[in-house]
């Protein structure tokens, strides 16, 4: 099986061509063109002149970027958004809180707050939303241009009814033609991180749509029948169609597929990897081959989300700077930050910019790796990427078996890797976690399960 991996960066886009072997035939290097799918088309190209490959023997290509996040933190190219909350306590924390006043005017925000929702069992809370009231708000805001809806309800991820029920509702009154993010769908237990999330991955929606809705016809043109796959936050994969619906969990692919790639060329499955790129290095660490996640929620634009992202240290300087003593100090401190404190993890060098910085680079305690290909590392770490599904429940155990909850949640992190276009008898549960409630009754039990399995 011949498969392609994409990494599309700020500035430029790596290509690399594998074999069933995962052997490298080829790699490409082009400046990132501001028509992402153009650029795309390009390299695809060059890659197949350049390793011989037949179009027809291609089977899979795998794009990690961090596009998105850039338009996160530039404030450029976001839909406009409606928030539509589904609660009891009106006049609370409003949506976003502690985003920037110039990231609310950037999604043009709105939101209105029904009443409803579940209680913490997944019982009916006292009121249902009121459709009556719903229209009278969608009449209000139907001239100011919204391009995608966030439907959050309370304890939704319990009872996700409630949050169903209002989107068939705003889709009867407005019609079909826009985009729609229930909170639940991606996970989280807490109702103000989940709204978030359900509201940054709303604001993408327009934007990953502009950028990549197409691809399919593109290869076609090409006379490549492919499966098409992007890379999520934790450097796993999921398809193309699971993608354009989730924009949000592709956030941090880009710093993944480093990370996943530098992995792959050392043949290390744990260790710290800097990332030395033409304008900025990124120093993370691989644990089992993955990249290590923070364990806390990782603020976007000042707000809080529950996504998951890599542990990553970041400086402004990179391949274009000259190594000073001063730099050199600055990544060794945030090596040490993740080194072991017996038995030292290795490093790995990669990036386009990385030969200079390893051949200068001392660290006593373990060994400094330059592996070929590093320049190429990000595309690599796509081509290489297993796929992955993650649920994250609350469930109440009256009626039900701790045990019967684990099953339930795993069965459903499976199910969630099957969709994302993993091949069913490969996927497995790697990790799971349980944790009673501490402010709820002793019934109420968050699963938390992560299933990993192979490309169909």
């Amino acid at each position: 099986m011949i498969r392609i991996g994409i990494d599309v960066g700020r500035e430029k886009t790596d290509g690399v061509v594998m074999n069933q072997h995962l052997h490298i035939l080829a790699t490409a290097c082009l400046p990132t063109t501001a028509d992402v799918l153009s650029g795309i088309q390009v390299i695809i190209a060059q890659l197949l002149r350049d390793s011989s490959v037949r179009e027809e023997d291609v089977k899979t290509v795998m794009i990690g970027t961090n596009l998105f996040l850039d338009a996160m933190l530039t404030e450029k190219d976001l839909s406009q958004v409606c928030a539509v909350r589904i609660l009891q306590a009106k006049g609370s924390i409003p949506p976003l809180y502690g985003g920037t006043e110039s990231f609310r005017k950037a999604i043009g925000l709105v939101y209105h707050e029904l009443q409803g929702g579940h209680e913490v069992d997944g019982e009916i809370s006292q009121t249902l939303p009121s459709r009556q009231e719903l229209d009278r708000f969608l009449r209000s805001v139907h001239s100011q241009g919204i391009d995608a809806f966030a439907i959050t309800g309370t304890f939704s991820p319990v009872n996700d009814s409630h949050e169903r029920m209002v989107m068939g509702w705003i889709q009867e009154s407005m019609g079909k033609d826009y985009s729609f993010t229930l909170s639940h769908e991606l996970g989280s237990i807490g109702f103000l991180e989940r709204e978030n999330g359900a509201i940054l991955n709303a604001a993408l929606s327009k934007l990953i749509k502009q950028a990549l809705r197409g691809l399919d016809h593109l290869l076609q043109e090409l006379g490549i029948e492919a499966g098409i796959y992007l890379v999520q936050n934790d450097g796993s994969l999921m398809s193309y169609d699971y993608a354009l619906h989730y924009p949000i969990r592709t956030l941090y692919s880009g710093m993944t597929t480093s990370l996943r790639g530098a992995s792959f060329l050392a043949q290390l499955q744990d260790c710290i990897v800097v990332d030395v790129g033409k304008k900025a290095t990124r120093v993370g660490v691989l644990e089992e081959g993955f990249p290590k996640e923070r364990r806390q929620n990782a603020p976007i634009a000042g707000i809080d989300v529950n996504v998951p992202k890599p542990e990553i240290v970041s400086f402004p300087f990179g391949g274009e700077h000259s190594v000073d003593d001063d730099k050199l100090d600055a990544v060794f401190e945030a090596v040490q930050r993740f080194q072991r404190r017996y038995d030292p993890l290795p490093l790995v060098f990669v990036g386009e910019g990385s030969r200079e910085w390893a051949a200068k680079f001392r660290f006593p305690w373990s060994d400094v790796v330059h592996p070929p290909f590093s320049a190429h590392a990000g595309a690599i770490g796509a081509c290489i990427a297993p796929i992955s599904g993650k649920v994250d429940r609350m469930y109440w155990l009256k009626g039900m078996e701790r045990e019967e909850a684990v099953q339930m949640a795993t069965g459903e992190a499976v199910h969630e890797a099957v969709r994302a276009g993993a091949k069913p008898e490969t996927v497995a549960a790697k990790s799971i976690k349980v944790t009673p409630f501490a402010y709820v009754p002793s019934q109420a039990l968050r699963v938390q399960v992560k299933a990993i399995g192979s490309l169909t």
